[in-house]
């Protein structure tokens, strides 16, 4: 019998009680936190349901999850993170794929506290670049003998310790969201494309026909944007194949940069980029596309010697339920409105109203 459970037998029978209520409490909800988090194949809100399981549970104002972002790099960055300013975390913390510190959560995945793991002087180097974090619990996600990820908590609210019940609940934890993690990743690499780092044209195709049906049940706005990179032919014949690919991720990171997480951009085909924006407006839909167009516009890309500079157009439009239109007709007066764009002189946004 282990010390809690002989703990729990010399507790009154009205407490005894209580502690077994709040043990069957916590269960019903890991069982119904791992089935939400192994059935979530949409990899940003697995990512928020896994901090947010963690600040509702354990009761810490901050939590943070280091993954590997690139699905072709296996370096640890933090991804997401609750109750910390943004400039403390951006870009911060980054773990090779073999540093000890993973090494040795791939060989521990108990939950880790972090003043015991810094006795370990051949860690220091990796816990030092997580200080900024504040962290009180390392948690190693870890499925099918791979660490997917990694869970940093910060001191509970109450400024208690873990209990051995709550590092349970977070090892159960970590294992579900492990597991989501990966089928996530295993889906995101089927629906990415592999140049741009967008979703590829079916997904596109989807996702739009989800939201059409979404905009239409709830009476919500929905707006959808095609662009276009201007003279992109000619610029391959100029500079080179090699040089336009370099600009196709470039542009398609500026696009990632400026829209939200619900949003859903998309390599439309060939220099060809479309943007679902989810409960958007037009006149919301047209200051999205002005933003984009601006940024494409003043960015320096990557050349041979000197900076190169490359322009988009847009076109705008905005799914219209009293016209119950299908998927296709919404596509079709976006595209119109992208072309008006190029015909008004290139790199504009236009509406089709």
């Amino acid at each position: 019998m282990d010390h809690q459970h002989a703990h729990d037998k010399q507790l009154p029978p009205e407490q005894m009680i209580q502690t077994l209520e709040k043990k069957v409490y916590d269960l019903r909800n890991l069982i119904e936190m791992g089935m939400s988090l192994t059935s979530n194949l949409v990899f940003e809100r697995l990512v928020e349901s896994i901090l947010y399981s963690c600040i509702g549970q354990m009761f810490v104002e901050k939590v943070a999850i280091l993954l590997q972002v690139d699905i072709d790099i296996d370096n640890y960055h933090v991804h997401t993170a609750k109750g910390y300013d943004q400039d403390v975390v951006d870009g911060a913390v980054m773990l090779v794929e073999n540093a000890p510190l993973v090494r040795y959560l791939n060989e521990n995945a108990a939950p880790q506290d972090f003043t015991l793991l810094w006795e370990n002087e051949t860690l220091r180097s990796d816990l030092s670049r997580m200080e900024v974090l504040s962290p009180e619990l390392i948690v190693p996600m870890k499925s099918k003998n791979q660490l997917n990820g990694i869970l940093v908590l910060g001191p509970k609210i109450t400024a208690e310790n873990f209990s051995s019940d709550e590092r349970d609940f977070l090892t159960d934890l970590a294992k579900f969201a492990a597991i989501g993690v990966e089928n996530s990743r295993l889906y995101l690499m089927a629906t990415l494309d592999r140049m741009t780092r967008l979703y590829i044209h079916h997904y596109f195709q989807e996702r739009l026909t989800e939201e059409v049906k979404r905009s239409h049940r709830y009476n919500t706005p929905m707006t959808l944007l095609i662009s276009d990179i201007d003279h992109f032919k000619g610029f391959n014949d100029t500079y080179g194949h090699q040089q336009g690919d370099i600009v196709l991720k470039e542009v398609a990171k500026l696009f990632k940069q400026n829209l939200r997480v619900m949003d859903v951009p998309a390599r439309y085909g060939g220099e060809e980029f479309a943007v679902i924006l989810p409960e958007t407006a037009l006149a919301d839909g047209v200051k999205v596309a002005n933003r984009l167009r601006k940024c494409v516009e003043e960015h320096e890309f990557p050349g041979q010697g000197e900076p190169l500079h490359v322009t988009v157009s847009i076109g705008v439009a905005q799914y219209d339920p009293a016209l119950n239109e299908e998927r296709a007709e919404l596509i079709k007066r976006a595209d119109a409105a992208m072309y008006s764009a190029k015909h008004a002189g290139r790199n504009k946004v236009a509406v089709h109203k």
